[in-house]
């Protein structure tokens, strides 16, 4: 089987990749589909945004010929701000699943219901529901025992976490020129 071709120099963008989109995904279910974030949300959000500028410095500094102890210390503490993502995504679900317990203050706050009629501001001053981080918006598959998005995150955290480790351990792969025509 050969190696994956992540190596600490190519591995900060596909992070970067991955935060983005991973966030992309998140504000499109959120403004597209009126799926709010949760607080517990939030924070495995916030582990994105963190990874984010981690990754844009590492490319940057490799930009700059940063060494190779360097990018695997970037690499590692990508994989470690994946892992923090993991154990809120994993403590959400199992939240959600009544077998751990959540913090204070996440459950849902009633506003009362939204003015429809009125000016745009007493629209904007009229406070907000906060959903509960105890009941899921979905499950795939659709049955009690499938997993939430926390659930997935917790699944897709943990795989950015291993190829984090995994690409800080591997040397830069480098281009196979042995059979390129010798330049007059």
């Amino acid at each position: 089987m050969n190696k994956l071709p992540l190596d600490r120099v190519r591995w900060p963008l596909v992070a970067l990749l991955a935060s983005a989109a991973s966030l992309a995904f998140a504000y499109y279910l959120q403004f597209f589909h009126n799926q709010a974030p949760c607080q517990m949300c939030w924070w495995q959000r916030y582990v994105y945004f963190t990874a984010t500028p981690v990754a844009i410095v590492a490319i940057v500094l490799n930009w700059r010929g940063a060494g190779p102890r360097l990018m695997s210390a970037l690499s590692i503490l990508l994989g470690l701000t994946f892992l923090v993502g993991f154990f809120i995504a994993t403590w959400h679900a199992l939240f959600e699943w009544d077998i751990a317990p959540g913090p204070a203050g996440c459950s849902a706050i009633d506003s009362g219901a939204l003015p429809t009629d009125g000016s745009l501001m007493d629209l904007l001053s009229k406070p907000q529901a906060i959903p509960s981080c105890k009941d899921p918006l979905w499950r795939l598959p659709s049955q009690p025992w499938g997993l939430s998005m926390a659930g997935l995150n917790a699944v897709w955290s943990l795989i950015l976490a291993g190829l984090s480790l995994y690409a800080a351990s591997q040397p830069p792969i480098l281009a196979d020129t042995a059979n390129e025509p010798i330049q007059p």
